[in-house]
């Protein structure tokens, strides 16, 4: 793979200079504004300073553990910000958290209200994160307005210069059978990922999931598939044209460290991971200090786990082009 020079800077800022990506998410605003509001039995929409104020905690105990760190704009920047190592990578998420549904249930994505990559490069990203739901089967117009909406954004960081990190995830439609939906879900997944395969997307992090339902996984209980074959479908994954990272999905950190272990010799770099970690830990909340310790003690632990996996990753090196136009030499 290629890169510019500040993109290889970028990556070396987010990684650990040998393009292995440690990455904490802490972007979620669903989430934990559902966690927040039960816990103090509160309205969601009211929880706002609280959900500030986590955020905050979770970056002050687990940022160290990780290379780079993935906060939103609103509420995680405010708090985590100045909390943040200055050797942790930067990355903040473009996307809305509130997405349109059409009828029939399919979804088109959109970023933020006020809020684009120019503004994040300004708050000193290094890289922008985005999150699009795809359904391969979905109405050509709402196919075509995701794709449209991914390689716009995707213009956009080539022309900042700053890597384009992408997630893309299928969902389930309105009284669409779980059963139904799981059980294809291990196809769907593949085709999602290949559905941005294209270069032109300006890709140069791919965030995905375990091709499959954790339900159907025979080593979690499952009847479905082995892990022996979501490692041989996640090599599928090394097909695209930019290197990809494990997001956790839901999973429980066990399931999750299984799953990194087999992503890791199907050929990711890293992780970009955030329940995994931190949900268990914060079901001491709204306990803040019980909660910070077990923040230190079970997501730092968990996140040990998973660094130990990640040192094995071979070491990757992107060619540079150090040749800039203008510029004489």
């Amino acid at each position: 793979m290629k890169t510019t020079p500040a993109k290889a800077r970028a990556y070396a800022r987010i990684g650990d200079a040998q393009m292995r990506f440690a990455t904490l998410a802490i972007d979620q605003r669903p989430p934990l504004f559902n966690l927040v509001a039960r816990a103090l039995d509160k309205d969601p929409e009211a929880v706002g300073a609280e959900v500030t104020a986590l955020k905050g905690l979770l970056a002050e105990t687990l940022a160290r553990s990780v290379t780079g760190i993935l906060i939103d704009p609103h509420y995680a920047f405010p708090a985590a910000m100045p909390l943040i190592p200055r050797e942790t990578g930067l990355m903040l998420t473009l996307e809305h958290h509130r997405f349109e549904t059409v009828e029939g249930g399919w979804r088109k994505s959109a970023v933020i209200p006020g809020w684009s990559v120019e503004q994040a490069v300004r708050m000193g990203a290094d890289g922008l994160k985005l999150l699009a739901w795809h359904r391969p089967d979905a109405p050509r117009e709402i196919v075509e307005h995701q794709l449209e909406f991914v390689r716009g954004v995707g213009e956009q960081c080539k022309k900042a210069d700053r890597l384009f990190i992408f997630e893309v995830l299928p969902y389930p439609l309105p009284g669409e059978d779980e059963a139904a939906y799981n059980a294809k879900l291990r196809d769907l997944s593949l085709e999602i990922a290949a559905a941005f395969a294209d270069p032109g997307f300006h890709i140069d992090l791919y965030k995905l999931a375990i091709p499959g339902a954790a339900s159907l996984v025979k080593e979690w209980g499952g009847k479905g598939y082995g892990l022996d074959d979501l490692e041989a479908d996640m090599r599928e994954y090394g097909k695209l044209p930019a290197p990809w990272l494990l997001l956790s999905g839901g999973l429980n950190t066990d399931q999750f460290v299984d799953a990194f272990e087999r992503a890791a010799s199907a050929g990711a770099r890293g992780y970009l991971a955030g329940r995994a970690i931190w949900q268990h830990p914060l079901r001491r909340y709204p306990d803040l200090a019980d909660t910070r310790a077990a923040l230190l003690e079970e997501g730092r632990e968990a996140l040990d786990r998973l660094n130990d996996i990640l040192i094995t990753i071979p070491p990757l090196y992107p060619e540079v082009d150090w040749v800039l136009e203008g510029v004489a030499g």
